[in-house]
């Protein structure tokens, strides 16, 4: 297992630094468009052009770059918010977390709850139900869901508070059970639109482990089907699910663009957004090294959980591999 553990963190610098090293090339690819403003002195994005290099060649840029982090811990300077883009972005990141953690967590379970119903019950009305159900969410784009929820419990039908998530000033105005219960529509649109793929996922694995032979030894040693599915099958139907149920994470924290428009987020996914509209390299540098950061983590993460709830499988030598039963 150690060995496996240093090899993977190996690869995972090595990866992650030529990542980031390519998305650095691109994003300086992209054409800066600065116009200065009409009657405004542009003295402060030319030295800023000066002070990160931005008038070297890219390799060079990204030395500079490189170097700052390492020297003094600053990932650049934002020129939209003339900070430095680490007080910035982090400083987003509760916003994005307060309205990404709740639906993360719910679903989680309802997820499992929901597949594994759908798999006892195969091709019966319940199934059924739930597969159209699954289908339906999955094919509908998520902005169309958080729009039709917007315009019908908000403007239609007044159940919810307000069409977006309230703001400081507003819930100074209106109270702090005011700006909680704006959470209360797109936590619960979140978490429903979260659920299908994993219910999906784990309706298909669960049944596929059903028809195995070892189901059909512990029904015929006494256990009840559900029994035999709880205590054997769900272990080995949920094992494929770890990976994606873990690099969830990354959307926890990194945000995402359109919940965060919809609802009006003050929080990660829309400062990346504007970042990349208004070339703040920096910003965007930021946010995309943080993001792949947390996915080689999580990925590493993933792939050890499976030790923990299979036991047939063992992580050596670079490779998972099966023990035989």
């Amino acid at each position: 297992m150690l060995k496996y553990l240093l090899k993977r963190m190996g690869l995972m610098i090595i990866t992650f630094f030529i990542g980031i090293f390519l998305y650095f090339t691109f994003i300086k690819l992209i054409p800066d468009n600065h116009i200065p403003q009409l009657s405004m002195d542009d003295l402060h994005y030319q030295q800023l052009v000066e002070r990160e290099g931005w008038n070297k060649p890219i390799p060079v840029q990204f030395g500079l770059w490189i170097k700052n982090i390492v020297t003094t811990g600053s990932f650049g300077f934002s020129k939209d918010y003339r900070r430095d883009v680490s007080k910035v972005y982090f400083g987003r990141v509760p916003a994005t977390v307060k309205v990404n953690i709740v639906p993360y967590l719910i679903s989680i379970p309802l997820a499992i709850v929901i597949g594994v119903i759908a798999a006892l019950y195969k091709n019966k009305f319940i199934d059924h139900l739930i597969s159209v159900g699954i289908i339906v969410f999955i094919s509908v784009p998520t902005f169309v869901t958080y729009v039709f929820a917007q315009y019908l419990f908000y403007y239609n039908l007044g159940w919810a508070p307000d069409y977006k998530i309230a703001d400081a000033s507003e819930i100074a105005i209106k109270g702090q059970w005011y700006g909680i219960t704006t959470y209360f529509m797109p936590i619960i649109l979140i978490t429903i639109v979260s659920i299908p793929g994993a219910a999906r996922t784990i309706r298909a694995e669960l049944t596929e482990q059903l028809t195995q032979d070892y189901i059909l030894l512990a029904q015929s040693k006494g256990l009840t089907r559900r029994q035999a599915v709880f205590r054997h099958a769900l272990k080995n139907a949920i094992a494929p699910f770890l990976p994606g149920m873990v690099i969830g994470i990354i959307g926890v924290i990194s945000g995402s663009v359109i919940v965060e428009q919809i609802f009006r987020v003050n929080g990660t996914g829309g400062l990346f957004l504007a970042a990349f509209n208004s070339r703040d390299y920096n910003m965007v540098m930021l946010a995309t090294v943080f993001s792949q950061f947390i996915g080689l983590i999580a990925a590493i993460l993933s792939d050890i959980s499976l030790t923990f709830f299979d036991p047939r499988v063992r992580v050596g030598s670079g490779k998972i591999q099966s023990w035989k039963i």
